[in-house]
């Protein structure tokens, strides 16, 4: 069993994203565009043959439009992914690579400038609870890791290696990022090894 401990940075963020576009959402940009790109020809040759004419107008504006909205959907995406995770505490995980499956915990490091309240709802309102040790167990709670794990039979998976990163795509829906500034080289390649050897 191999197992790494890290966390992301708004960078990796953004190249795991523009990896898993190219992967998954790029080959089906382009047939798209092309399909676009012909309306848009058909729609210029209608206004050249006739200048008066609304059809060639509206291809052309359906085309032009539709094929803007196509290519900055993703970066509107990858705006709104990244601004989600900037406001979010920072996190910490720890993968375990077993023959299987892989198990990922995450563990939100809480904010040091964050005061925690607990509150106890009553049918006279809403109250502070001020006893140390609710409070603590509380925050012991809040920080306890969450675990997700991944089948390698049973989900749909895809890793992708760059200069910087390896990436896991789960169902074309969940991006997992392990950053090599976080690895030994010995953890890093085992991680290819274990990604080459489940014909991930």
């Amino acid at each position: 069993m191999t197992q790494i401990n890290y966390n992301n940075t708004i960078p990796e963020i953004k190249r795991a994203y523009s990896l898993f576009r190219r992967k998954y959402a790029l080959p089906r940009m382009i047939p798209l565009t092309i399909a676009f790109l012909i309306v848009l020809v058909f729609g210029v040759d209608f206004v050249f043959r006739n200048s008066s004419s609304f059809t060639g107008y509206i291809l052309i504006a359906l085309a032009v439009g539709m094929g803007v909205s196509l290519w900055t959907r993703p970066i509107m995406a990858q705006k709104k992914l990244v601004d989600t995770v900037s406001e979010l505490n920072d996190e910490r995980y720890t993968a375990r690579f077993f023959d299987d499956r892989i198990e990922i915990d995450t563990e939100i490091i809480p904010d040091d400038g964050a005061l925690t309240e607990i509150v106890a709802i009553t049918k006279y309102g809403v109250d502070t609870v001020e006893n140390p040790e609710v409070l603590e167990q509380a925050e012991k709670q809040i920080i306890q890791p969450e675990t997700s794990t991944i089948g390698i039979t049973s989900e749909e998976l895809f890793s992708v290696e760059d200069g910087e990163i390896f990436c896991l795509f789960v169902n074309r829906a969940l991006i997992y990022i392990f950053p090599k500034r976080c690895l030994t080289d010995e953890q890093a390649a085992e991680i290819r090894d274990y990604f080459k050897n489940k014909a991930i």
